[in-house]
């Protein structure tokens, strides 16, 4: 649970510097404990909407004009879902 309150003098105004909270009335300086501590890594993979949308007209043809569509709504002018309609 993250720290919201002094653990010392009881004040719920903490401020961040340095990855330490620090007291604003008595200065006592805190460390967040491990599970505290926001992951800064992100990671984005895979495949966009659009790529993912044109395998599933590639795999499930029976709903190809759907997924044509909803490419369409996000691309108005990718040329292979227009392909899908007709």
């Amino acid at each position: 649970m993250k720290l919201i309150q002094c653990t010392n003098c009881g004040s719920t105004e903490l401020t961040e510097i340095d990855g330490y909270s620090i007291c604003d009335y008595c200065q006592s300086k805190f460390v967040p404990k491990a599970d505290e501590t926001i992951s800064k890594k992100t990671t984005i993979g895979g495949l966009s909407d659009v790529e993912l949308l044109l395998q599933k007209c590639e795999t499930d043809p029976a709903n190809r004009r759907r997924y044509a569509s909803l490419i369409l709504d996000m691309d108005p002018a990718n040329p292979t879902a227009i392909q899908y309609l007709y």
